[in-house]
């Protein structure tokens, strides 16, 4: 199994109406299709990503004229790819800001030691 941990990840199946005739002429069924679910899973399965992740596409092969329902599927492709980008940037920058948080607090506790460290040496 791979690790990405910093890079996000999309897996996009093309040519899935190899895996089902009924699927050249309609792609409408593609996400109820078990043929697709299954390629989707194991696919998740290899890589380690969610199954949301994996996204089947129709070429356009023979096509002379353009297809709705096959662009649909590019859209939609293209905008989870787009919310998993900006996710991970929002992720990025939230890490961040915690590490300079963190930085920031430590040195609050450093410096708030040293002030505890001098209150005490003047007590004694």
């Amino acid at each position: 199994m791979f690790c990405f941990t910093e890079i996000p990840l999309v897996i996009i199946i093309t040519k899935i109406d190899k895996f089902d005739a009924r699927l050249s002429t309609d792609v409408s069924s593609v996400f109820k299709n078990t043929k697709v679910k299954d390629v989707v899973m194991e696919m998740s399965k290899l890589f380690g990503i969610p199954g949301n992740k994996v996204l089947p596409l129709k070429n356009y092969d023979m096509e002379v004229t353009l297809d709705t329902g096959v662009d649909i599927l590019v859209l939609i492709a293209l905008r989870q790819m787009l919310h998993s980008a900006e996710d991970h940037l929002d992720n990025a920058q939230m890490r961040e800001a915690m590490s300079a948080m963190r930085v920031r607090g430590a040195g609050d506790v450093q410096g708030r030691r040293a002030r505890d460290d001098e209150t005490a040496s003047e007590a004694i």
